[in-house]
């Protein structure tokens, strides 16, 4: 007879739950306001904490503003429609002139690539839930498929968006007073679910080889066991 099917084994339950922790930390990276935060202790710092959709100022003027007549304090959307001039504090996060006169567009870049690394996330949170709400379905090894490239590609978005905003989020170029804020939170969970995001990718690719390789062992059992009725 052929054996019956066996339940997932030990790599796709750790696939799960890395998985899980990934989408939690991502999650939380995505909207919480502390990838750059500034020192507590330091006076005079215009910058309070920098997220990538809401930004928290103690008292910000944009550099066209020469007359200094205007400061934002507090935290706000960064497309905050109702606060007057904040569309300058939106262009200047975005596309800040460096000293060597290229601008800094790498925020811009942070914010695509890991809102595509969370959106994909995302995805593969589904397809987990696919996996253990049916369970012992004929498309399971169709899932996991598709949920290794998803993390996979998911992964390489979210590991753009660290590396660069690890590499110019704390530029003196960026943020004024840069020598009291700090790489922050937000960022190392970022940099830890990207992280986990990688360990589900691949143990969800194990997962799939290993389904891949016990179906061929029934079928061929299978074929094996009939053919030896026949005769």
């Amino acid at each position: 007879m052929v054996p019956p099917r066996e339940r997932r084994t030990t790599s796709g339950w750790w696939a799960i739950a890395f998985h899980a922790l990934a989408f939690l930390l991502i999650t939380i990276a995505m909207f919480t306001t502390y990838w750059l935060q500034a020192e507590n202790k330091a006076y005079g710092t215009s910058m309070d904490r920098i997220g990538l959709w809401t930004q928290c100022f103690r008292s910000f003027t944009v550099e066209k503003d020469v007359y200094r007549e205007r400061f934002f304090v507090g935290c706000r959307w960064l497309f905050d429609p109702f606060t007057t001039g904040y569309e300058d504090v939106r262009e200047m996060l975005q596309t800040r002139k460096l000293h060597r006169g290229s601008e800094a567009a790498f925020f811009v870049t942070v914010q695509v690539f890991f809102t595509f690394c969370f959106t994909l996330s995302l995805i593969g949170a589904a397809l987990t839930g696919i996996l253990v709400l049916c369970p012992g379905e004929e498309f399971e090894k169709s899932v996991l498929k598709i949920a290794y490239i998803d993390l996979f590609i998911s992964w390489v978005f979210g590991f753009i968006a660290v590396i660069v905003f690890g590499a110019m989020g704390d530029n003196r170029d960026w943020m004024p007073h840069w020598d009291h804020n700090h790489l922050s939170w937000s960022f190392g969970l970022a940099v830890v679910g990207v992280v986990a995001e990688f360990i589900a990718a691949v143990l969800f690719w194990v997962e799939y080889r290993i389904q891949k390789r016990k179906e061929s062992y029934r079928q061929s059992h299978g074929v094996f066991t009939l053919e030896g009725t026949k005769t």
